[in-house]
């Protein structure tokens, strides 16, 4: 799970209420809660809810993010329990593709992993193409990647791996439905933030030396 530095929370929650004027009891005045527990936010004994925060947030005029922008930790993992994600209907324009996200919970992350469940009656069915790279594992059924002027048949076990700023269209190969692993990732100067790294430099070969009279 992502975590927050409560040390800093603390010092940057204590800031807001002190440059405002308001006393302890004045904050908790507004959110229901305790000077005890406000007390111990502000000295990163206690990671505040959600919930607190938004009310924190409510009761020194400011944003949620203004809070915590910064202090964000990024998880050493992400675990997600079978059909415990969300399934969204849909996918650029084309009915007939369940798409079943995997580790949103990591804000940022160069990968996008997502199951895709494929029905052999879908329609309008648009090309997508983007910059970076993608993997495709079929786990269930037939597949058929149109890719660029080409058309690829993948079945369980088979994999493709492509470059996704071509136009490509995954579809189920016949009537019956498919299910495969999505992976794609976005070179960091496509991310925000990302920057641009330069390749390495080619060496030119040594000339010879010439002969000596």
């Amino acid at each position: 799970m992502t975590l927050l530095n409560l040390s800093s929370l603390g010092r940057r929650i204590r800031a807001a209420r002190t440059s405002r004027r308001l006393t302890l009891e004045d904050v908790v005045s507004k959110t229901e809660f305790t000077v005890s527990w406000l007390s111990k936010i502000e000295n990163g004994l206690l990671a505040p809810s959600l919930e607190g925060l938004v009310r924190l947030a409510e009761a020194l005029d400011c944003g949620v993010e203004d809070l915590v922008s910064g202090l964000v930790t990024p998880p050493r993992f992400v675990v997600d329990r079978a059909g415990a994600g969300r399934i969204l209907t849909g996918r650029n324009g084309t009915t007939g593709v369940n798409t079943n996200p995997l580790a949103e919970a990591w804000r940022g992350r160069a990968m996008q992993p997502e199951i895709l469940e494929l029905s052999g009656n879908g329609s309008r069915r648009v090309p997508e193409s983007h910059d970076g790279e993608r993997f495709l594992h079929v786990l269930e059924g037939e597949v058929k990647v149109s890719y660029g002027d080409e058309t690829i048949r993948l079945g369980p076990g088979d994999s493709l791996y492509l470059d996704a700023a071509i136009p490509h269209l995954i579809a189920a190969a016949t009537r019956g439905s498919a299910r495969l692993l999505s992976v794609t990732y976005e070179s960091a100067n496509h991310r925000p933030g990302g920057g641009t790294a330069s390749p390495p430099a080619r060496r030119r070969p040594a000339k010879s030396a010439a002969p000596r009279a």
